[in-house]
């Protein structure tokens, strides 16, 4: 090899070693995820975006994509905002982008929450998914209709932080 080649060859490998380097020091995947905000805005709700920072203001552990526990079951849900149904997000609680979801997650729009906690003692609440949906709610309201809120499992009231319990139907409904 000529000398001409060489000191070519030995400097374009000096400087990608050095952009090697420097690109290793630098943050590579996704950004850090926006601060959890409950919506208080009519609908339609979409699943947060960033459904990690939902995940921890839930309380819950984030788990990988594929998982599932060892007693997953599911329940649905029905909400209703001034006497109109309220279509329930895809994707609440999972997390795409980061490859990690919550053990209580919706994956289509039908209402259908599916629940994959860790063990069976865990007892995940209405509130909880709320939360996780990116949602205002407490005793009083849903976003900001906070006159009449009512809940019910199986068409029996219910307090407004219910547990999700197997195969239940959930309904929730305010003005």
């Amino acid at each position: 090899m000529r000398a001409g080649r060489w000191r070519r060859t030995v400097g374009t490998a000096a400087v990608l070693l050095v952009a090697g380097v420097l690109l290793a020091g630098c943050q590579i995947g996704p950004a850090a995820p926006a601060a959890a905000d409950l919506r208080t805005a009519a609908p339609p709700w979409d699943a947060p975006r960033d459904a990690v920072s939902y995940i921890d203001k839930a309380g819950f552990e984030r788990l990988p994509l594929d998982f599932s526990g060892p007693a997953p079951y599911t329940l649905t849900i029905a909400v209703t905002l001034d006497g109109k149904p309220v279509q329930v997000a895809a994707g609440i609680g999972i997390d795409k982008l980061r490859a990690e979801q919550a053990a209580v997650h919706t994956h289509s729009t039908d209402g259908v929450v599916w629940v994959e906690a860790k063990t069976a003692a865990e007892r995940p609440t209405l509130a909880q998914f709320f939360t996780l949906w990116g949602i205002r709610y407490d005793a009083t309201c849903l976003a900001d209709a906070c006159a009449a809120l009512t809940v019910t499992v199986d068409n029996q009231p219910a307090t407004w932080n219910t547990p999700l319990v197997r195969n239940s139907h959930i309904t929730v409904s305010a003005r």
